[in-house]
């Protein structure tokens, strides 16, 4: 059986998950992770990894629009070695615009965007494990 990918979307607290269906052609929603420290948030990843038969991570990217690194993306460097260090695949994918994607996704369902901001983390982790697949890289 193929081994799935899961899509992050990372936050600070709290992180987006998406899983690839077996063929790895469409991204599902999965869940959101509310943590405190990486340990905890890379033990809950490992758990899921497991549970799910995945063997590869796909990470959003946070590049400014210029295409200049940030805070954010300094953290998400750091992250992406933590992963990779668990002997997990992991690539990296640009997200930009990814939370403003969802943001519109759920406008078009009428579902308000303030009350419901880990439906956008979900939603964003979505569109970046979707955009991955779709390049046809793995």
């Amino acid at each position: 059986m193929n081994k799935r990918l899961i899509g992050i979307d990372y936050g600070l607290s709290k992180v987006g998950l998406s899983i690839s269906d077996p063929l790895k052609i469409i991204s599902i929603p999965l869940t959101v992770i509310k943590y405190k420290n990486s340990e905890e948030l890379l033990n809950k990843l490992k758990e899921i990894a497991i549970e799910n038969d995945v063997d590869s991570f796909v990470i959003g990217y946070p590049l400014n629009m210029n295409n200049k690194k940030n805070k954010m993306t300094e953290l998400v460097d750091i992250f992406f070695e933590e992963l990779k260090n668990m002997k997990f695949k992991v690539f990296l994918q640009d997200e930009r615009l990814s939370s403003e994607s969802a943001k519109k996704i759920m406008h078009e369902q009428n579902i308000k965007t303030g009350e419901n901001k880990e439906q956008i983390d979900l939603i964003a982790s979505t569109i970046i494990l979707q955009s991955f697949l779709d390049k046809g890289v793995v």
